[in-house]
């Protein structure tokens, strides 16, 4: 009997392929809320910029650096509880803290209140990834993880779409009622969208903690990988793991950057509306997005049937090369509607990365640290995404070209950087990529 049959043989049943499908619609729904609440920022840069008298520089720290930073530090944590323990409860959790520090985001009046709520956003976003990354592989066998994981990170660009289109109806329902709460007073319409979009997400944690049930671990009697074997796997294996997670990071850059600039772009340089930025960005994200996320899953599963181990590595490589062009375009165009038209190609193509980055992980890292192993993933391209991105754009907006009318050349220089870095990264990578994901096979 081969390796791979042994493991197959000794490893419990994956669960019906009707309730596992069940299980990443769950995940699925968590995501599009915290996508949905980290989104809300976006549409309220230049308000929250002049009712506090922020710089751009300051609300780019707002939206990376006070979320990122316990997003980090709170993944390690998590990706420990659910190599170890029963998952549900953890993303319960999360949901709850995110979406209570949501409702405290709405209630803030000054630049540091609103700091440390994003910082507990970020606190309970931290518990999603690692839940998803540890259950999906043992609710799906190899060949359907990748469309597994394509539906799972949809919900990344169906809460995008829904947090950008619902939060313009908000912020246009709360400028005309303007508003007030019984001991706060009158709020002001960002004020309104922060615990408006925040509120339905207790709802979602009590569904989540009524219906989803925790999948058997895939190798049977293999004991949970404690913190010092992900670091020594990690650490014999760190130039391979360097290469390949810097290179995936060039997506993140890319795409947090038009992800938090990209609604302040269009209103600023092309004169959008907030509610035709909301259609842009709700269309773009809601069906362009979630149908390029599927399409790069599908792909990245027949690319796993016609034999390439390092097929999320593969996938990852071409897509860099396809968006590029598409952003570059979108940025620097004088002309509205093209620009909007190459946008949309743009979230398209660098949505495909979606499910492929979360394949990727699982094919080069044993079952028993997956949760671990998507801790150290995110905390590297978050820290450099949506850590870096922001507030690196912004900081050429202000201090290379020129101040606010110029972020579109901002956009454009961060995503040449980024896209062009991965797509390097990618190709030296590949080969050991392959190796190692041989190496792992279903462990």
């Amino acid at each position: 009997m081969s390796g791979t049959d042994a493991i197959t043989a000794n490893a419990p049943p994956y669960p019906s392929r009707r309730y596992a499908y069940f299980s990443v619609g769950l995940l699925t729904l968590a995501y599009i809320f915290a996508f949905v609440d980290r989104m809300a920022l976006s549409l309220v840069v230049d308000p929250i910029r002049e009712d506090l008298g922020l710089t751009d520089t300051q609300v780019g720290a707002l939206v990376g650096l006070a979320f990122v930073v316990c997003y980090v530090v709170f993944s390690f944590p998590f990706g420990r509880w659910v190599d170890r323990n029963a998952r549900p409860p953890a993303l319960t959790l999360g949901i709850g803290i995110w979406s209570m520090a949501m409702v405290g985001c709405g209630l803030a009046a000054n630049f540091w209140q609103l700091f440390v709520g994003r910082m507990l956003v970020g606190v309970g976003e931290a518990s999603v990834n690692p839940v998803a990354y540890s259950a999906i592989p043992d609710s799906f066998p190899p060949h359907r993880r990748g469309l597994a994981m394509a539906i799972f990170a949809s919900g990344s660009t169906i809460g995008g779409g829904l947090g950008v289109y619902l939060g313009s109806l908000l912020l246009d329902w709360a400028t005309r009622a303007q508003p007030s709460l019984p001991l706060v007073g009158s709020l002001a319409p960002w004020q309104v969208l922060f615990i408006g979009l925040g509120m339905p997400g207790l709802l979602v944690a009590l569904l989540i903690h009524a219906t989803l049930r925790d999948p058997p671990r895939r190798k049977a009697g293999a004991l949970p990988a404690r913190s010092s074997d992900a670091a020594t796997y990690f650490r014999t294996h760190r130039r391979l793991f360097v290469t390949i997670f810097l290179g995936f990071s060039g997506f993140a850059i890319s795409n947090y950057a038009f992800t938090v600039w990209g609604p302040t772009y269009f209103m600023r340089v092309h004169h959008l509306s907030i509610a035709q930025v909301g259609i842009l960005m709700g269309a773009g994200f809601g069906i362009l997005g979630t149908s390029g996320a599927l399409v790069g899953g599908i792909w990245t599963d027949r690319m796993q049937k016609a034999g390439y181990r390092a097929a999320p590595v593969r996938a990852g490589l071409y897509i860099a090369a396809l968006q590029c062009p598409f952003f570059l375009g979108a940025y620097l165009c004088p002309q509205p509607a093209l620009a909007i038209a190459l946008f949309c190609c743009g979230m398209f193509t660098a949505s495909m990365i979606g499910g492929v980055q979360g394949a990727m992980v699982q094919a080069l890292t044993p079952n028993r640290m997956r949760g671990q192993a998507g801790a150290i993933y995110l905390t590297v391209v978050n820290v450099l995404g949506l850590g870096l991105a922001p507030i690196a754009t912004a900081a050429m907006t202000d201090y290379v070209f020129g101040g606010p009318a110029q972020i579109g050349k901002s956009l454009a220089a961060t995503s040449a950087i980024a896209l062009g870095g991965a797509s390097l990264l990618l190709a030296l990578g590949l080969k050991q990529a392959r190796l190692r994901a041989e190496a792992v096979l279903d462990t």
